[in-house]
C-alpha cells in the first residue's frame, strides 16, 4: 500500500469516525425508537384488528324485525345483553341513538360481554308503553333469545332504559326460563297518565321476579315518570331471589328531565355507571 493510498486511509478513517462520533448516538438513538415504534404499530394494529373482530354484520331475522338488529361482541364473550332504548324505540337501519345505552354499550363489549340493539319491527313502528308490553313485541324477543342461545350459551340478560324497563318487564315475567337476568335502568316503576298508568313495574312486574333482578337509578332523576322515590319502593317491595339497587348521586343536568342529558341518563357519569353494571352482569353469573 503506497504512501498516498494510506493517507486517504487515514483521512476516510478520520472522517468516520468523527462522523459517527457525532451522529452515532443520534443513529443508535433513532434506531431503537424506530423498533419501539414499529411494536407500538403492532400492538396498536392488534388491538385495531381485535376491535374490528368484536364488531360484526348486523343480524337479518325476519321473526323478530325488519330492520338490521345491531350487534357488538365476539366468541369469547362471557355474556349476552339485549338493549332496549327508552322513548320510542330503535327505528332506524343504522342502528343510531343518543340513547345511554346506544352510547355506553363499548363498554359491555370491552369487558367480553356481547351487546344486542332490539330494533322496533320497522321504521314506521313507535314503541308505546302499550306495543312494549304487547304479546306480539314479547314473542318477537323471545325470537332473538332463541337465536342467541343457538349461537351460543352464554348466560342471557335484558337491559332496559327508560320506557325500555317495560320490555324488559313484560318478557321476565313470561319466559323467566329463558333469561338469566334483568337490569332496569331509570325505570318507569309508576305511572299516573291515563295512557301508561297500567305499564309501569309495579303492575307489570308486581312484586315478584323470578330472575336476578338489578335496578339502576340516580337518586336526582327528576323525570315525573321516573322518581327515585318510586325506584326504591318497587325495590324494597320485590320478591326476587336475587336484587340489587344501585343509586348514584353525582352526575349534571344540562338538557330535558327526561333526557339523557340530565340526570336521568347519568349526565356526566356515564361510562361510571355502565361499568358498574357490567361488571355486576360478570359477577352475577358466576354466583
Amino acid at each position: 500500500m503506497g504512501p498516498k493510498r494510506n493517507f486517504i486511509t487515514a483521512i476516510f478513517s478520520w472522517v468516520w469516525n468523527t462522523v459517527w462520533g457525532i451522529l452515532g448516538p443520534v443513529l443508535r438513538t433513532t434506531i431503537r425508537s424506530s423498533i419501539i415504534g414499529a411494536l407500538v404499530w403492532v400492538v396498536f394494529y392488534a388491538s385495531f384488528a381485535a376491535v374490528t373482530a368484536s364488531t360484526a354484520e348486523p343480524l337479518n331475522l325476519p321473526d323478530v324485525s325488519e330492520l338490521p338488529i345491531h350487534v357488538v361482541g365476539s366468541s369469547e364473550a362471557s355474556a349476552n345483553v339485549i338493549g332496549f332504548i327508552g322513548g320510542k324505540g330503535l327505528k332506524n337501519e343504522s342502528g343510531t341513538s343518543k340513547n345511554y345505552i346506544v352510547q355506553q354499550r363499548s363498554i359491555f363489549v370491552n369487558l367480553g360481554i356481547n351487546f344486542y340493539l332490539f330494533p322496533n319491527f320497522d321504521q314506521s313502528e313507535k314503541a308505546s308503553y302499550k306495543l312494549r308490553s304487547s304479546v306480539k313485541r314479547v314473542e318477537r324477543i323471545k325470537a332473538l333469545v332463541e337465536f342467541i342461545k343457538q349461537t351460543n350459551d352464554r348466560p342471557i340478560y335484558l337491559l332496559g332504559f327508560s320506557r325500555g324497563t317495560v320490555d324488559v318487564g313484560a318478557f321476565s315475567k313470561k319466559y323467566p326460563a329463558l333469561i338469566e337476568g334483568i337490569i332496569l335502568m331509570s325505570g318507569v316503576y309508576k305511572n299516573t297518565s291515563k295512557k301508561a298508568r297500567d305499564f309501569s313495574m309495579d303492575k307489570i312486574i308486581g312484586d315478584t321476579s323470578e330472575v336476578a333482578t338489578l335496578i339502576v337509578h340516580h337518586q336526582k332523576d327528576s323525570c315525573k315518570v321516573t322518581k327515585f322515590a318510586e325506584a326504591k319502593k318497587f325495590y324494597d317491595a320485590l320478591n326476587s331471589p336475587k336484587k340489587w339497587l344501585l343509586s348514584f348521586r353525582k352526575g349534571q343536568a344540562t338538557g330535558r328531565e327526561c333526557g339523557p342529558k340530565n340526570f336521568h341518563g347519568f349526565e356526566g357519569i356515564e361510562a361510571n355507571v355502565a361499568n358498574t353494571v357490567a361488571k355486576w352482569i360478570i359477577k352475577n353469573k358466576s354466583r
